[in-house]
């Protein structure tokens, strides 16, 4: 401009607007690459993967608890399943203790209707007599009272009939010389009422019926 002859002042206002025209290029150019160039190269550069935290969990430890929480629950369930049982043997035969002391007390001494208990629960158990076991000798009983005494303890707990002759023979002494099968050939009488012990087939209701 100061080559053509313009003077300084103009020269200088020229350049300033060359300038600002230049300055608002640049920034248009930079707005357009910004919005479309900048995005179109983004999607063309390979993506990354997020990582994503993987808990590992540890399959020895976990089968392990698992298996002690199965052992305990099945040691509760059989615990119980015993507690349960050993309870209901014991009011069972609790019952038919009382039956014995109704029955027996009157022919046996006190120190033998203690260990008449004892052998009766030998017996409902399925535990051997003891072995310095001392026999017992009922006043007025006769022999088909005592078998008769066996079979209901038989029957009531639940047991074969003819098992019970070895027991017999142990604890009466009355009992104790006859053959195990003349005994089992007579644990059971028809005519059982005619007997001081009867065949009861039903104890409870036979106890409900004397307590009455």
């Amino acid at each position: 401009m100061l080559e053509k002859g313009f003077d300084t002042g103009t020269a200088d206002i020229t350049f300033w607007i060359i300038l600002g025209i230049c300055v608002v290029g640049y920034l248009v150019i930079l707005a357009t690459l910004a919005h479309t160039i900048v995005p179109w190269v983004m999607k063309k550069l390979p993506k990354k993967n997020k990582s994503i935290p993987i808990v590992i969990e540890d399959n020895d430890n976990v089968s392990s608890e698992k298996e002690k929480t199965q052992e305990q629950s099945i040691k509760d369930i059989r615990q119980n399943a015993e507690k349960l049982y050993i309870e209901k043997q014991t009011v069972k035969i609790n019952l038919f203790l009382e039956y014995s002391h109704l029955t027996m007390a009157p022919h046996i001494t006190d120190d033998e209707l203690l260990r008449l208990d004892e052998y009766i629960r030998c017996y409902a158990k399925e535990e051997s007599l003891p072995d310095n076991l001392t026999p017992i000798k009922p006043i007025e009983l006769k022999k088909p009272d005592m078998f008769h005494f066996g079979w209901n303890m038989a029957h009531y707990f639940g047991y074969d009939k003819q098992d019970v002759a070895p027991w017999l023979k142990l604890v009466f002494l009355d009992l104790s010389k006859l053959e195990t099968s003349t005994i089992k050939g007579k644990l059971h009488d028809s005519q059982a009422r005619k007997h001081i012990i009867p065949n009861i087939d039903d104890i409870p209701k036979y106890l409900a019926e004397q307590n009455s």
